[in-house]
């Protein structure tokens, strides 16, 4: 690389640098900045990051369960464990990944959300718990939300934001009578005993998949499915407590994390110098476009909802970001020792490197799989975090670390006291 190509690169890597560091913390003291003269606020990334219970309170809501309909307490429990499944499948959906659902007795359903202020969001997320039914002209019922329906949610249909309905096996085929007996008429859809919507039937659905189009907004086809959605509870609930949760670790908890892990960065970096001189400069930077390109990605990815396990996957991530850069460096001081020029050590320490860290990584990411896959709220939250920080450890040790050694090399290739690669008795170059 030529030092006017590097002196580009490393111009236009500063300054995009630079610009989202800038952007991460608010400068103003407030989750936003107006845009200009104009209606758009900018919100500053670390204010988009969600937060969970534990770092900022939320909302706690305690449901009962009407159970009445069951004469076996088998099927009981087992409707009340579909309730479940169905309140947190709702919740995942809408990004809130460390909500907590679970049964509070055989009767009832409590649900610890993070991040919602008030009883009136609480119930706009959940949907109000309700009885679902789908009716022909005549008034009889042939959909069973609970029995029959699987999932509503908002789509796109021909352009326009529409409501999409899942089927089960049973209800699929009740759908596909109905609407085969009704082509032209409406099928009116009935949530707690008011009509909410009379789609027309355009033709015989038959494979358990149904569109209801109009000009909906996406908040209003949203909200629909929602609560439609609500509808396919296995019992009827009945909200009987909603209650405010406070911080359980201190408003200040989160700052006083953000300025140890600052100071924890920077000391990393400085030993870092200290032991590979010139390639510690290097994995320095790389860091700091790790450290600013993972906090972008904890607000960005929606499934990310900050806690004290996924604070933990994060610091664990960033140390094996540093041992990725660690293992290269050990390979080109190995490669130098066999006499190599310095371009060379580095070509080929890093070719070697690759392997070990690809190796080391892809174990640390099946297990994050596997964590996310089928572990609590608490250790998905721990599992995203790290599989986002290992993903991009990755990255920043294979493209980033090599890219500013190669600009590095565009300016001095020859410095073994630099580099920190001077072999005692010295080194012919190749």
């Amino acid at each position: 690389m030529s030092r006017t190509k590097a002196t580009i690169i490393l111009s236009i890597v500063a300054v995009i640098l630079i610009g989202a560091i800038i952007l991460i913390f608010p400068l103003n003291g407030q989750d936003s900045v107006q845009v200009g003269n104009s209606d758009v606020d900018f919100y500053w990334i670390a204010k988009t990051i969600k937060l969970g219970l534990d770092l900022e309170g939320g909302m706690l809501a305690i449901y009962n369960a009407d159970l009445t309909e069951f004469t076996d307490s088998d099927e009981a429990e087992r409707a009340l464990d579909g309730t479940v499944t169905n309140l947190t499948n709702i919740l995942f959906s809408k990004g809130y990944t460390e909500a907590v659902v679970t049964k509070q007795s055989d009767s009832a359903i409590r649900v610890e959300i993070p991040a919602v202020n008030n009883s009136e969001q609480l119930m706009k997320l959940l949907g109000e718990p309700a009885t679902l039914e789908f009716q022909d002209p005549n008034g009889t019922k042939v959909i069973d939300g609970s029995k029959h329906v699987n999932d509503a949610y908002a789509t796109t249909y021909e352009g326009y934001y529409a409501i999409g309905l899942e089927f089960n096996a049973e209800g699929t085929k009740a759908f596909s009578d109905a609407t085969s007996n009704n082509v032209g008429s409406k099928i009116s859809i009935w949530i707690n005993g008011s009509k909410v919507l009379e789609p027309t039937v355009n033709s015989a659905i038959t494979d358990g998949k149904a569109i209801i189009s109009g000009n909906y907004t996406y908040d209003q086809a949203n909200e629909l499915a929602l609560q439609i959605k609500a509808g396919t509870f296995d019992v009827t609930l009945i909200p009987t407590q909603v209650t405010t949760i406070s911080p359980t670790l201190g408003k200040d908890a989160l700052k006083y994390g953000i300025i140890a892990g600052v100071i924890g960065l920077f000391i990393v970096m400085v030993i870092m110098i200290i032991k590979y001189r010139g390639m510690g400069v290097v994995a320095s930077f790389a860091l700091l476009c790790y450290s600013t390109i993972l906090i972008y990605l904890l607000a960005l990815v929606p499934w990310v909802q900050l806690t004290l396990p996924g604070i933990a996957g994060i610091i664990l991530s960033v140390g094996m970001a540093v041992d990725a850069n660690i293992v290269i460096f050990e390979r080109i001081k190995d490669e130098r020792k066999s006499a190599k020029a310095i371009q060379s050590s580095v070509k080929t320490g890093f070719k070697k490197g690759l392997t070990a860290i690809i190796d080391a990584n892809i174990t640390t990411i099946l297990g994050s799989i596997i964590m996310l896959i089928f572990g609590a709220s608490a250790i998905q939250s721990f599992a995203i975090t790290l599989l986002i920080g290992v993903l991009l450890s990755m990255v920043t040790a294979i493209l980033i670390s090599r890219l500013f050694i190669n600009i590095s090399l565009a300016y001095n290739d020859t410095s073994e006291v630099y580099y920190g690669l001077k072999i005692k008795g010295g080194v012919e170059n190749e």
